[in-house]
């Protein structure tokens, strides 16, 4: 009997400061996945955490890894994605709930818009606001903006930021962004195949956009969907960085060079 291949890989870094995080994210998103066929894989820096264990038995169809890629995301990310089978491959923060519908959304459009290599849906928070989840692509001038006392100094920084965060653009319709960030984020499979996974150079900040940039380099759209709603649970998320603390600070200023060096040494002309 042939294998049936999932449409969905729900791809997760374990926060080990929360050991019980998961459960009430695949509480929520289990119950969602309506004809969506799901595989989970966490990856998590103590996978012997008896949280863990305990997770093991109430989903058994979950598989975890072991976070061999320290504290940088793209690499964690990577490796469950080297694992995974699916059509889709996906990001997720686990303090996302997946609302009614969405993950038949974003499958059903992927599937019906073989164009698109990207997809991800409106976040919202406990009352409904939309927390703005794309960007546009970072420029010098917004990332001096973002993580510079430029922010603060320069008189024309909030026009670059609100451009930077698409505020004039209408969140609860669906468009084409520049940047999907990967607090979620689903990938058609064909896209890794063409462009390769995260650059895993990006120790902390920017693998997201960079991604976004190499996809659209290649051809392939980006969409974010409107109608598939998640809703965020924390109460500290901002559309804005956080200010990095000192310790931070020389791996911000290396993905931010990364970012740019990236994008200026790439062909200027982007497909249509």
């Amino acid at each position: 009997m042939e294998d049936i291949v999932p449409d969905l890989a729900i791809c997760l870094i374990h926060n080990p400061e929360n050991p019980e995080g998961l459960f009430p994210f695949l509480d929520a998103l289990l119950p969602q996945a309506d004809q969506v066929a799901l595989e989970i894989i966490v990856v998590a820096a103590q996978p012997e955490h008896p949280a863990l264990a305990r997770l093991e038995r109430a989903f058994p169809e979950i598989v975890i890894l072991e976070n061999s890629g320290g504290d940088h995301p793209a690499k964690a990310r990577n490796h469950a994605c080297r694992l995974a089978t699916a059509r889709y491959l996906s990001f997720w923060d686990e303090n996302l709930r997946p609302q009614p519908g969405c993950l038949d959304a974003l499958i059903h459009f992927l599937d019906e818009t073989p164009e698109a290599g990207l997809a991800a849906p409106r976040i919202v928070d406990a009352q409904g606001m939309v927390l703005p989840s794309v960007r546009s692509a970072p420029t010098l001038a917004t990332i001096l903006c973002l993580h510079t006392p430029l922010g603060r100094l320069l008189a024309a920084a909030p026009a670059i930021l609100a451009r930077h965060l698409l505020t004039e653009q209408d969140h609860l319709r669906s468009f084409e962004p520049q940047w999907l960030l990967d607090t979620c984020l689903v990938i058609r499979r064909e896209v890794m195949e063409e462009i390769g996974f995260l650059d895993e150079g990006f120790a902390a900040h920017y693998a997201d956009a960079d991604y976004c940039l190499r996809a659209r380099q290649a051809g392939w759209h980006l969409h974010y969907l409107a109608e598939a709603v998640v809703l965020q649970t924390r109460t500290d998320f901002a559309p804005m960085p956080a200010k990095p603390s000192a310790s931070d600070t020389p791996r911000l200023v290396g993905d931010c060079t990364r970012l740019l060096l990236k994008k200026w040494l790439r062909p200027a002309q982007m497909p249509a």
